[in-house]
């Protein structure tokens, strides 16, 4: 009867991030479309002003803006080639960090559009 040892940790994520690559780069296009669509109406909602008129719409314009920076930097992390195939899951986690960071920031963002 073969034992098996408890201090193995499981390395079948450690090879490669392709499985987990598609869903979050399907993810973020439809909410980077969402919320390119939404800054757009934003913008051209009234001609006669400009649509940045106080302080709160600065502070919603601007964390949207964050939002979809980092949005656009999870997608460039997520399709690059170059990492440590041996680290694949270390490399992983810290996208998944900025993929959490990135939809947090963006509908507080949209959050504060609706309250403020």
């Amino acid at each position: 009867m073969i034992m098996a040892d408890n201090n193995t940790k499981d390395t079948s994520m450690n090879h490669d991030i392709r499985d987990f690559r598609q869903p979050m780069v399907t993810s973020i296009g439809i909410m980077l479309g969402f919320l390119m669509n939404f800054l757009a109406q934003w913008a051209i909602s009234d001609d006669e002003h400009p649509a940045i008129q106080s302080l709160a719409d600065g502070l919603v314009a601007g964390t949207l803006l964050i939002g979809i920076g980092l949005m656009i930097f999870v997608l460039f992390k997520l399709l690059t080639n170059r990492y440590d195939t041996a680290n694949a899951g270390l490399y992983y986690q810290s996208i998944f960090k900025w993929y959490m960071a990135a939809i947090i920031v963006s509908f507080g963002g949209l959050a504060a559009a609706l309250f403020v």
